[in-house]
């Protein structure tokens, strides 16, 4: 099957960044893609440094066009597509940073993400109030897909609870343009990859919003850790990849890291409060 992890540059027209998101989805399903990422907010501008009242204009609904297009494709081309947006909640003056998967069109799963950052550049949790619920699995009827969102994958218990789970492919959708983070950006998917024995897409941006460059570095990596595909570095562009899902048995039968956890170890990772 293919896999495909979608890079963006988005502008304050929603619009007609969804409309250029739309057509690399076509682009990507006449590959035969299967499986398709977009980046993190993908169809409006990310956070700046300094927090901003006006940047909850971008907010919408669960229902609203950024999902109606994911939804619409995902329909169309009979494919998973797994979409990003600035969730305005059900209760006024709550928001969230929402990933959503969606099946031959149909919502199967709503995750918010739950670990905000307000460092580098990035005050998110002036705007998003943290989900409260691991990462959810979704049988597309050929894998098992879950999701973690950009800060996330400093989190390596959440890529493992996936793993757990069935997952066989790791979706993380981006907003990065940090240029320490640049430098572990890959060598953290990577990892990620190796130590679950799972396929890895990250869509990020690219492109300069306000005072942001975002690097791109879109890609399908393999359970080995192998890119393999990448996004062009400086434009719109969707990498697919031809993956064979029977490696992610394999990888963990030859690097057998689930077989030989020990939970029973590992209480203070989950602790509060530490044990001295």
């Amino acid at each position: 099957m293919k896999l495909a992890a979608l890079q963006l540059r988005a502008t304050d027209d929603r619009t007609e960044t969804i409309g250029r998101a739309a057509d690399l989805i076509d682009a990507a399903a006449d590959q035969g893609t299967r499986i398709l990422l977009l980046p993190e907010l993908f169809a409006v501008p990310f956070v700046q440094p300094e927090p901003d009242l006006d940047y909850f204009r971008y907010a919408e609904g669960l229902d609203g066009p950024s999902n109606r297009m994911a939804a619409e494709r995902s329909k169309r081309h009979r494919m998973t597509v797994v979409s990003s947006i600035f969730e305005a909640g059900q209760v006024p003056g709550v928001y969230h940073n929402t990933a959503c998967t969606y099946v031959d069109g149909e919502l199967k799963s709503v995750y918010r993400k739950s670990h905000l950052p307000f460092s580098n550049g990035f005050p998110e949790k002036f705007y998003f109030q943290p989900g409260g619920t691991e990462p959810d699995v979704v049988q597309t009827g050929e894998t098992g897909v879950g999701t973690i969102i950009c800060y996330e994958r400093h989190f390596p218990e959440l890529s493992r609870v996936v793993a757990l789970r069935g997952g066989s492919v790791l979706c993380v959708p981006v907003a990065s343009a940090s240029a320490p983070m640049r430098e572990v950006f890959q060598l953290e998917l990577r990892a990620h990859a190796v130590f679950n024995g799972l396929f890895v897409i990250c869509a990020n941006r690219v492109g300069t919003e306000g005072t942001k460059e975002y690097f791109g570095l879109s890609a399908v990596y393999g359970p080995d850790g192998d890119v393999l595909a990448q996004a062009a570095d400086d434009r719109d562009d969707v990498a697919v990849a031809e993956v064979d899902l029977d490696l992610v048995d394999r990888s963990r039968r030859r690097r057998p890291f689930l077989r030989d956890r020990r939970p029973e170890l590992y209480g203070r990772v989950t602790r509060m409060e530490p044990e001295t």
